[in-house]
């Protein structure tokens, strides 16, 4: 599976299940999921796959993170967590994909 595939794949599955999470009142997981598909959905759409926009994101939420953090927002944390884990996950692909 090419990289562009793997991002469609993964951002139509994570909408999925966010709608079902919806569909089964379970708020929190389909508001995550919705999450995890817009992180996969702002990689495809940057068009350039190279390291430097993998870095730009992981600083940027790693700020946000650690602003959330430093003012106690626990659901901001939680979001720039699974933005930052979701990319890693992307990270790996690009690597896979060199």
């Amino acid at each position: 599976m090419d990289l562009m595939s793997y991002l469609q794949k993964n951002k139509e599955r994570y909408l999925d299940d966010a709608a079902r999470f919806a569909a089964e009142n379970r708020e929190d997981e389909a508001v995550l999921s919705k999450i995890r598909a817009n992180v996969f959905d702002i990689f495809m759409q940057t068009g350039d796959k190279t390291d430097n926009v993998l870095e730009y994101l992981q600083a940027k939420w790693e700020k946000e993170k650690a602003l959330a953090e430093e003012h106690g927002d626990a659901a901001a944390t939680a979001i720039e967590q699974i933005k930052l884990e979701t990319l890693h996950k992307i990270q790996q692909e690009v690597i896979r994909h060199g």
